[in-house]
């Protein structure tokens, strides 16, 4: 096992590339089939308004994630591994490390990039679906 490995595996920074992998790789793969369907099933005109609400839910789905890695989990994954140097691996997974008041300061500046994920990402991708399903059901 390589040695970075052995300092970075089950730290912050597995979650960091977990969340920017899964939700920036697969969870755009899955937006794209579903604005693939939606899209498949409207005319033209029917499509201009959805089509709205999926710009906006693409670029805040897009610009939240690249907060949530930048303000939270990159930050936190750093400072973890900087801990794992000093003090032991088994420091830096303790509640004495994550509870630390720098950590719980990183999780609440995080806080704006999940409010601009969930709320400018997800909910207009909600909104278009429905718009969507409103639309087919009508014709």
């Amino acid at each position: 096992m390589p040695v970075v490995s052995y300092y970075e595996a089950g730290t912050i920074l597995t979650l960091n590339h977990g969340h920017a992998a899964l939700l920036g790789a697969f969870g755009m793969l899955a937006m794209a089939l579903l604005v693939l369907g939606l899209r498949h099933v409207l005319t033209d005109e029917q499509w201009a308004m959805p089509e709205k609400f999926l710009k906006v839910s693409f670029w805040a789905i897009t610009i939240g994630l690249a907060l949530m890695v930048i303000t939270n989990l990159f930050p936190e994954g750093i400072l973890q591994i900087w801990d794992v140097l000093e003090n032991g691996y088994w420091h830096a997974r303790s509640l004495e490390f994550i509870g630390s008041d720098r950590i719980r300061a990183l999780e609440w500046v995080s806080m704006p990039s999940h409010v601009i994920l969930i709320v400018v990402g997800v909910v207009p991708m909600v909104i278009a679906s429905g718009l969507t399903y409103l639309k087919i059901r009508k014709s």
